[in-house]
């Protein structure tokens, strides 16, 4: 390796400052991307999923700096506009985190807050996984060929397999020409946290092979040559740069990456935007720092407009997820799931991500629109905290190909309490129906004495009742069922998104 000497070595290091400080002019160039929209989801949970039985139950901690780092570099080019959405904690089912510290909503809030992102693009998977789904879907639905959408997958390919199964089954399909999905990771590509979930190439068959697919090069290897790649094992002399950088909002970057639980210096995923930005696959610590230069200039009204709109987003998080505990102490809100049903008869336990739970009930037996049956009903023994009167909402679903109202009722009672429709008491087993395609949607009402009303029941006092339900509609799916009192559906609906 020849000597560079003193003159030398000043005159690189003043060629690096020039082509830093021209870094917004660099030409896009990777995989043909020119200031095209971009989504981007990821994983970095934190809360352990307690109902798998894999290795890990949870996430990866290389996102808790990848993400800040991705930020980073779409700012430094200016493209804060040109991200419509960013999806975070997408290990499926997505716990919220109630007992672990989100690593991942720090490092968002935390891009937002200083570079000026818009905060109503980014979504916590385990806070608003119905909300971030439907954003991805709107997004993937828009694209056209003038129009395209990058998306990078920096998590598991659940997310974005149910993103694509909603455009298509609103018959929006032929915008998926346009979508590109990059990845570097077969991991993440093709890592199945529960038997339902898909793979990358089972995302791209759903899209009738719309999907135009590219995985670079493994962005993690190799560990022990800092000039290549975006993870250094656990040498940090290569990121050195970053812990005293002049610009501290750069430096923030490096108290993002060692929070890594395992004191590892990986932000290996940034290397995919950094691809998409440059054109090179072969990143590194050095090739960064020259990348982000003396720092990144941002505008000052726009950073205080976003980050008011942050912080009322949190504080939105924040009442939401309080009134939710509060409704469940008080027990004016009770959320019984699927699964917690003993089967009975032609009842299946299916597990699925677009399950609160984790899993949905399906009756699988023929039609019984006569009667219940008792070889085809489950009983479940709830608490009842709160002595009061009820509603009792569903969260089902009918199979996408079913026709109209078919596939969209049960038998339901309530045998030691006091039900109530249309205004007078009922007994025993009623039909009990609502109507969804596509996602489990909150309904249900019954008929009672011919006419159609929603079913109230009354505990007379704190204990133990008896729910009973019986298939009636062949392949109709529930996933939880929801009774509440002193509360709107309105604000059922706000406080399950926030619980689920």
């Amino acid at each position: 390796m020849p000597y560079w000497g003193p003159s030398a070595r000043t005159l690189f290091a003043l060629v690096s400052l020039c082509l830093c400080l021209h870094a917004s002019s660099l030409p896009a160039q990777g995989w043909g991307y020119d200031k095209h929209r971009i989504a981007i989801s990821a994983d970095g949970n934190n809360q352990p999923d307690l109902n798998y039985e894999g290795t890990y139950n949870t996430a990866d901690p290389d996102d808790w700096g990848a993400t800040p780092a991705t930020l980073a570099i779409l700012a430094k080019m200016n493209l804060q506009p040109k991200l419509v959405h960013f999806s975070y904690n997408n290990f499926m089912p997505s716990p919220a985190h109630t007992t672990a510290r989100n690593f991942m909503q720090e490092g968002t809030q935390g891009a937002i807050a200083r570079w000026g992102f818009d905060a109503d693009v980014f979504f916590d998977v385990g806070v608003r996984k119905e909300d971030a789904i439907e954003h991805l879907k709107d997004e993937l639905a828009k694209s056209v060929e003038s129009d395209p959408l990058y998306f990078v997958n920096m998590g598991p390919s659940e997310f974005i397999y149910q993103a694509v199964q909603r455009v298509v089954n609103e018959g929006n399909a032929d915008s998926l020409n346009h979508v590109r999905v990059l990845s570097h990771s077969n991991y993440n590509d093709h890592h199945l946290r529960h038997p339902s979930h898909h793979t990358i190439e089972q995302v791209i068959e759903l899209s009738g092979n719309r999907i135009q697919f590219k995985r670079i090069k493994d962005q993690n290897y190799p560990k022990d040559n800092p000039k290549v790649g975006w993870h250094t094992g656990q040498d940090w002399q290569p990121w050195a740069w970053l812990e005293n950088h002049r610009d501290p909002n750069v430096a923030w970057i490096w108290e993002s990456m060692k929070m890594h639980q395992h004191n590892k210096a990986d932000i290996s995923d940034a290397g995919m935007i950094y691809f998409l930005i440059t054109g090179d696959a072969n990143g590194s610590p050095a090739k960064f720092q020259a990348f982000l230069g003396g720092g990144i200039p941002v505008d000052a009204q726009q950073l205080d407009n976003r980050s008011s709109q942050m912080n009322k987003t949190l504080e939105r998080q924040k009442e939401l997820q309080i009134n939710y505990n509060n409704a469940v102490q008080s027990g004016n809100l009770l959320a019984i799931e699927a699964e917690d049903f003993p089967l009975n008869g032609d009842w299946a336990l299916i597990e699925s991500a677009d399950a609160s739970g984790g899993a949905y009930l399906q009756f699988k037996g023929k039609n019984h629109y006569a009667a219940a049956q008792d070889a085809h009903t489950i009983t479940k023994q709830i608490n009842v905290p709160q002595a009061g009167t009820y509603v009792v909402k569903s969260y089902m679903r009918q199979p996408s190909d079913a026709e109209g109202d078919k596939s969209n009722d049960i038998w339901i009672g309530f045998p030691d309490a006091i039900q109530k429709g249309n205004g007078q008491t009922i007994t025993g087993f009623h039909k009990y129906f609502g109507r969804s395609k596509g996602r489990f949607g909150m309904n249900g009402q019954i008929e009672a004495h011919h006419k159609h009303s929603w079913l109230n029941v009354e505990f007379p006092k704190p204990g133990t009742y008896t729910m009973q339900v019986s298939g009636r509609s062949e392949l109709l799916q529930f996933d939880q069922f929801v009774l509440y009192r002193e509360l709107s559906a309105d604000d059922v609906l706000e406080l399950l998104e926030v619980g689920q």
